[in-house]
């Protein structure tokens, strides 16, 4: 009789701690902290630098247009042959696939890293090609180096074999966050996609998970 009791109790304590280790598991799945992919935070968020540019459609595009509101920043150029447009054409799928709530509030810009033949005309025809909402700025090669500098971007002419003003630009193509405060944020690397992943999928939801974490963090401050 003792040895039936006893051995009711140990099988009631098993299954009390299995239970207990159940529902901490489900806790910790249920709970844990998203991780992002291909989006990484700066450790220390800075201020980008004063510059002064144009928009495509001639409009003055300073450092106080990025407050307020977040922007996806990438520094490319027009007749760029395969970067610059396979990366605006990623991020046109990644706003169409992020969250309504932060849709309405974030800007897509194009920094050209060629303003020499980047005019306005042509930032006007290429940019909004991809999207009628993305920005594309001419700032000239000082403001735009001022800009390039203070976020981490480099940048350098290529110059053809036969003709040295048909030349390219090697430059930086990370995608850059600004926050509404006007700090680099967090860098985009596309190249880093896990094989077995789509891009445009992965860095909507990390998109989204920065967007969380930014939200969560600022209501823990007020």
């Amino acid at each position: 009789m003792k040895k039936q009791i006893g051995s009711a109790r140990l099988i009631i304590i098993l299954v009390a701690l299995l239970s207990l280790v159940a529902g901490v598991l489900s806790y910790q799945m249920l709970f844990a902290d998203k991780r992002m992919e291909i989006i990484r935070t700066f450790d220390q968020p800075r201020s980008v630098a004063a510059f002064e540019g144009k928009t495509h459609d001639g409009n003055d595009f300073s450092e106080h247009d990025f407050l307020g509101q977040w922007s996806i920043v990438f520094f490319g150029f027009t007749t760029c042959p395969d970067v610059c447009p396979t990366a605006l054409s990623n991020i046109n799928g990644m706003m169409k696939n992020i969250d309504q709530e932060y849709l309405k509030d974030t800007q897509v810009i194009m920094v050209s890293v060629d303003p020499e033949r980047d005019t306005l005309e042509k930032l006007n025809q290429y940019v909004p090609a991809f999207n009628k909402d993305f920005i594309g700025i001419n700032a000239g090669l000082k403001e735009t180096q001022k800009l390039t500098k203070s976020i981490g971007v480099s940048f350098f002419k290529v110059p053809g074999h036969d003709d040295p003003d048909n030349y390219l630009v090697e430059h930086t193509a990370r995608w850059f966050v600004i926050d509404p405060l006007g700090r680099r944020y967090a860098y985009i690397s596309p190249d880093q996609t896990p094989k077995h992943k789509d891009l445009i999928q992965t860095v909507s939801e990390d998109y989204n998970i920065l967007r969380d974490k930014a939200a969560d963090i600022h209501a823990a401050g007020q």
